[in-house]
This record gives C-alpha cells, structure tokens and sequence, in this order.
C-alpha cells in the first residue's frame, strides 16, 4: 500500500500516533520509518493493531502494508474505515 501525502485524515492519524505511544510508552517514533525499525516488537504491533480495531470496528489486514509506520498504518485505517462506511 502505497501512502499518499493527503491520506488520511487528521483525527485518524493522531489515534494511530496515540496508540503506538500508548504501547511503546515513549514519544519519540518517526511516523514515516517502519516500527519495526525503531525496536517495535511483534507483540507490541499486534496491541497497536487490537486499538485500532477497537476504536474503529475494523478488522486491519496488515498483510496490505508495505511497511509498518505510522503513516502507513494511518492510511490503512483511513481505507477499512471508509469501506466500512461505505
């Protein structure tokens, strides 16, 4: 999945960006480098992926992602939501 530099929207980007801090507990992630790459575990992935599930009633299909940043997770979200919508 590629990201554009519209998507996604403001609010759907800062729960994405609050989620990772809340599991990772720190604030300092590059939402353009992939999580994995900042010393992200698989675990802590999987808990940043349940959130966003949660708060959104989706089911993330991160097999979709090239890669998993902040930007790109945002993206995805903004995606599945408005399929859901739809």
């Amino acid at each position: 999945m590629t990201v554009s530099p519209d998507a996604p929207a403001t609010g759907i980007r800062r729960s994405v960006e609050d989620a990772v801090h809340a599991v990772l507990e720190r604030d300092a992630v590059d939402p353009a480098v992939d999580l994995f790459d900042q010393g992200v575990t698989s675990l802590a992935f999987i808990r940043i992926v349940a959130q966003l599930n949660e708060k959104y009633d989706i089911t993330l299909d991160v097999a979709e992602l090239e890669e998993a940043s902040i930007d790109a997770l945002s993206a995805l979200v903004d995606t599945q939501s408005a399929a859901k919508d739809r």
